[in-house]
Order: C-alpha cells, then sequence, then structure tokens
C-alpha cells in the first residue's frame, strides 16, 4: 500500500472526539490542522421591541463582519422594519458595513476600529477638525440636505492673535461620504 495522506484516513472512534463538540480538530487538503469552534448566532434587533429581526448561524470561526451585510439586507428586504441606526461593536468596522446602511437610508454607529492606522494631520482623535494651535472645532449640526457635519470655531481661539488671519475658520463642514468610517452619523 502506498502512502494514505491524513485527510483520507478514517477517525478513530473515540467517545472524546464525540463529546468534545465544540473543538474538533479537521486535516484539510494541504495536511494543515483547522479548529472548528462550534456555531455562532448573527443576531439583528430591534431596539424598541428587543424582537430579534433577523438571523443567520453560522461556524464560530466566521467574522462578525462578514454576516452583518446579509442581515442587513435582510431587514432591507421586508417591508415591516424600517431602520434609522446601525449601532455596532468594533467587529463590524468595515466600509462595505457603513455603505450598505448608507443604502438604506440610516446612520451607522459603528465603534472604530483604528488598524495600525496613524495620526492625522489636522485633526483630533475623534476626527474633529484643529485650528493651527491644536484646538478641536466643535461640533454644531448635520446638514441633511447636504450630509455635511457642521462644525464651528474652538472657544479657546476667542482670544487668538490668528482670528483673523485666513488660516483659522470661523465654520468648518465636512461631507459624511468623504469618510463613511469616520463620519458616520450626526453626533
Amino acid at each position: 500500500m502506498g502512502y494514505n495522506p491524513p485527510c483520507c484516513q478514517t477517525a478513530p472512534k473515540d467517545a472524546s472526539l464525540t463529546t468534545n463538540l465544540f473543538r474538533l480538530i479537521v486535516i484539510c487538503h494541504f495536511h494543515l490542522p483547522v479548529f472548528w469552534f462550534g456555531y455562532k448566532a448573527h443576531l439583528a434587533v430591534g431596539t424598541k421591541s428587543q424582537y430579534i429581526l433577523q438571523s443567520l448561524m453560522s461556524s464560530g470561526s466566521m467574522n462578525d463582519g462578514k454576516a452583518a451585510i446579509p442581515l442587513l439586507k435582510g431587514i432591507q428586504s421586508s417591508s415591516t422594519f424600517s431602520m434609522r441606526y446601525g449601532v455596532m461593536d468594533a467587529g463590524y468596522d468595515y466600509t462595505p458595513i457603513y455603505e450598505q446602511i448608507q443604502r438604506m437610508e440610516a446612520h451607522a454607529n459603528i465603534a472604530y476600529n483604528k488598524r495600525n492606522e496613524g495620526e492625522v494631520i489636522g485633526f483630533d482623535e475623534h476626527f474633529a477638525p484643529t485650528c493651527v494651535r491644536e484646538h478641536s472645532y466643535r461640533y454644531d449640526s448635520f446638514d441633511k440636505k447636504y450630509k455635511t457635519l457642521k462644525y464651528v470655531r474652538p472657544k479657546e481661539c476667542k482670544d487668538c492673535p490668528l482670528i483673523r488671519d485666513s488660516l483659522c475658520q470661523k465654520v468648518y463642514k465636512i461631507r459624511i461620504k468623504t469618510d463613511l468610517r469616520k463620519y458616520p452619523a450626526p453626533a
């Protein structure tokens, strides 16, 4: 007999293998171990009713972000539900999820995941614009027609000698389409 690779071998009938359902080791075609940790339920829940609006079952190793788009499309195809905000944790911080929520005419409120990004010059840690002296502009309002966030001059700039200079703006507007991850919804 020739070589019998591990993926072609039959698993031994051992009681410990059947009782430990949440951690099976399967040998794939490249003869590398792949771990499987059971199932995971992805749920879209309404905040007012606390009912499950959409659900999806997947393997435990599936990334949360991959399940979000089918859940959102399921909510969108349902005529009985209208979504105004999508509130999610940092595991769902992907641009396609923001775009899908935008297509549903809702606002995303997803925890920002830095992903080894450096500091953005001219903006603070919350992505609000800063003046020349590094004071953060204050959020003022959201314009629904043009989908822009409006920031006004910081209070610290009241007595600044650069207030009449061209470097200091009184109002700063940012379209949310410039970066949906940083400016997804009105504050």
